[in-house]
């Protein structure tokens, strides 16, 4: 009976760890909120990805979606402050994919362009970070044709 309950007791223990998140890690992460806008664009969509701009840091990365031009790091799954390299991807308004490139089942958004910036985060985070994209941000289209030659 004794050991039944030790084991029921164990899983229960491990379940909230898991529930809970156990801790988290221990990285000061900060929250971090803004906009970006491209070319004067403000209604994009697409995604951000953070890494610490000095190569050999112990900093975590992090990843956001960008929604109507709004993105948000939650406090615990932001960066930390320090210099990021924000590589963005955003998906072009109104362009469609060729027939058949996406996966069956999977959702055809089109192509993409990716930016690349480099991002001071605050101490303490911000919620009004304004991120703007030129054509000298970017880095490469969906076709993986580089900056200025579409």
């Amino acid at each position: 009976m004794r050991t039944r309950f030790l084991g029921i007791a164990g899983a229960i223990a491990l379940l909230s760890c898991v529930v809970a998140g156990c801790g988290g890690d221990s990285f000061d992460r900060v929250p971090l909120s803004g906009t970006v806008t491209c070319e004067g664009m403000a209604s994009i969509n697409g995604g951000i990805l953070a890494t610490p701009a000095q190569v050999g840091t112990s900093a975590p990365n992090a990843s956001v979606p960008i929604t109507d031009g709004k993105f948000s790091f939650p406090a615990g799954q932001g960066p930390v402050a320090g210099s990021y390299l924000f590589e963005i991807s955003l998906q072009i308004p109104g362009a469609k994919p060729p027939p058949g490139q996406s996966p069956e089942g999977e959702v055809e958004t089109g192509p993409t362009v990716t930016y690349r910036k480099t991002i001071d985060v605050p101490e303490g985070g911000s919620d009004s970070l304004t991120i703007e994209l030129t054509s000298a941000d970017m880095v490469r289209d969906s076709a993986g044709s580089p900056s200025g030659e579409r």
